[in-house]
């Protein structure tokens, strides 16, 4: 049996219609990625074959006003590309006395005025240039007819260093070093508008003179007091405290526990604190039961002392003990 050719024809172009149909769709099979688009504080998944970042955010059922930007999170669209739509915000341009509205995805005064064309030297914002621009901001732009240059000199503010200091009590400082401020020579451009100062910008700066700082060293250590020393203690011992030297006695300067007798050694009764309890003293500070005495018996102390003068400042006085834990 003998097939037509016009027969032929016809069938070999529905076999190729199927041939480029069944690639195409195996095509944007391949193609497909996930996107996840961010806006306007909410994050929308999509499965797109699209490549255009404007056609993916449209794609996501998001309607982009005509200065919206997007940011992509990478240079090409693929699986796992964050898209971040960026709202345009209007913001009030005034350029030669004469406001418009705009809108803009800049963050900035000097961007916004790049963006509309108004770009240095010949165009200069009036006031802050790097401030954050928000909705409803207002900025003036002034067009540049004269500059000066001029050279002053002025300080540089000394820099206060604190330093920590574990040798020394909390609230204690000390200074080191006494600071010196600097100088440095300052080349300053001073912008123009008819004749009207509208910016002054520093252009370069030259040290003369080099600043030394404040050192100040600041106490870190703890202060045992009888107000924080109550909730470590077990309890706390009215007593008739003495001081005493070292070459006190028999001039040894050894205790009965055979520690030497130094600043921090109490010489207590064994019956009413047992020798190797860790004590404080108001207004002596930490010390341990480590020595005995003839003479102390009952409710009484005796502390060592640094000097003789301590000793005789400190004399006999009533204390209270904390015992610690």
């Amino acid at each position: 049996m003998r097939i037509h050719k016009t027969h032929k024809r016809y069938i070999s172009s529905v076999v190729a219609g199927l041939i480029v149909t069944a690639v195409t769709m195996t095509g944007f099979s391949y193609n497909d990625k996930t996107v996840t688009v961010m806006v306007d504080g909410a994050a929308h998944t999509v499965r797109t074959h699209l490549n255009s970042n404007e056609g993916i955010v449209r794609d996501a059922g998001v309607k982009l006003n005509p200065n919206d930007k997007v940011i992509s999170s990478s240079t090409s669209v693929q699986n796992g590309t964050t898209l971040t739509v960026v709202r345009a915000i209007p913001v009030y341009v005034t350029v030669n006395g004469k406001t418009r509205a705009v809108f803009t995805t800049e963050t900035t005064a000097q961007g916004v005025a790049n963006e509309l064309g108004f770009k240095m030297p010949n165009y200069a914002v009036v006031g802050d240039t790097n401030g954050s621009v928000l909705s409803g901001t207002h900025i003036t732009i002034a067009q540049v007819t004269s500059r000066s240059l001029s050279t002053v000199d002025q300080e540089i503010a000394i820099q206060v260093i604190r330093q920590k200091d574990d040798t020394m009590a909390q609230g204690e400082e000390e200074v080191v070093q006494v600071g010196q401020p600097g100088l440095e020579r300052v080349q300053r451009e001073t912008l123009y508008s008819n004749g009207t100062v509208i910016k002054t910008n520093d252009v370069s700066k030259v040290t003369q003179r080099e600043m030394v700082p404040t050192i100040i060293k600041e106490g870190t250590r703890e202060v045992t007091t009888s107000r924080n020393i109550a909730g470590r203690s077990s309890r706390a011992i009215v007593m008739e405290a003495s001081a005493y030297l070292a070459g006190d006695g028999d001039g040894a300067g050894i205790t009965a526990t055979g520690v030497p007798a130094v600043r921090g050694i109490a010489a207590v009764d064994p019956d009413v604190i047992p020798l190797g309890t860790r004590l404080f003293i108001p207004g002596y500070g930490e010390a341990i039961a480590a020595d005995t005495g003839g003479a102390i018996v009952g409710n009484k102390i005796d502390l060592v002392m640094d000097s003789y003068g301590e000793a005789m400042d400190f004399g006999r006085q009533d204390v209270t003990v904390y015992v610690l834990d």
